[in-house]
């Protein structure tokens, strides 16, 4: 197995100590002559492991006579596989949650959209474009695709549903079953905009499924700031 870089095994390092709450939120960690001494490595190689802590959103650093490295507050871990939606779990946390929606339009999708849905590539799909805010912080980007006939029952955020929820439409309660597919990624400039990311800072990449029976009914792509959420995914054994 290749051994890990430098910068990678000090970052690890206090990563966890930051997990472990050795270091608390708020707490100043050593300055970087510190951890070159204590690491016995060189200060460039502390600066790339303190950038890739900066990049996860776990550490900030300020300027200043009162300035250095500073421990963030953990982000709010947010159970992916739950049966409280996104959106209701940010409200338990304490957060305001508002969202925006940046643009509603038919047409055509994108090729793994209608590959998923089964319909023509000419088809013009309900596409949505939203940005969902935190303490008027966005957390969230999302692009929504809904099959052809469930408009009306589908037209709201993906982020708003919940596992195993059931939905009164008309009378009637569909049993909604969601699959969700989680993976790093880097965000498009469009994305990085809407989220107001610096560049070359990754996300979480979620492809969301929502299925009526065995329909699928709404096709959801989620781009979520790694410091707005710890995302939690449990499964019962």
């Amino acid at each position: 197995m290749a051994k890990k870089p430098a910068y990678v095994a000090i970052a690890d390092a206090l990563r966890s100590q930051i997990e472990s709450r050795e270091l608390e939120p708020g707490d100043k960690l050593p300055p970087e002559r510190e951890l070159v001494d204590m690491y016995g490595v060189a200060r460039m190689t502390v600066r790339h492991a303190l950038d890739l802590l900066q990049l996860e959103g776990i550490i900030e650093r300020k300027r200043g006579r009162t300035g250095g490295t500073f421990v963030r507050a953990l982000p709010p871990i947010i159970d992916l596989t739950g049966k409280v939606s996104l959106t209701e779990q940010f409200i338990a946390h304490g957060l305001d949650v508002s969202s925006e929606l940046i643009s509603e339009t038919a047409a055509p999708a994108p090729q793994i959209v209608v590959s998923a849905f089964g319909v023509d590539s000419r088809d013009k799909l309900l596409t949505s474009e939203l940005v969902h805010f935190a303490n008027g912080n966005p957390v969230f980007a999302e692009t929504t695709y809904v099959r052809p006939g469930y408009e009306s029952k589908y037209s709201r955020s993906s982020v708003d549903y919940a596992r195993g929820q059931r939905t009164d439409l008309g009378g009637v309660t569909p049993h909604l079953r969601r699959e969700d597919i989680l993976f790093p990624a880097n965000p498009t400039d469009k994305e990085r905009e809407s989220l107001s990311l610096a560049a070359n800072t990754p996300v979480h990449r979620i492809t969301r499924k929502l299925f009526e029976g065995d329909t699928l009914v709404m096709f959801a792509s989620i781009v979520a700031r790694t410091d707005a959420a710890q995302i939690r995914i449990v499964e019962e054994l």
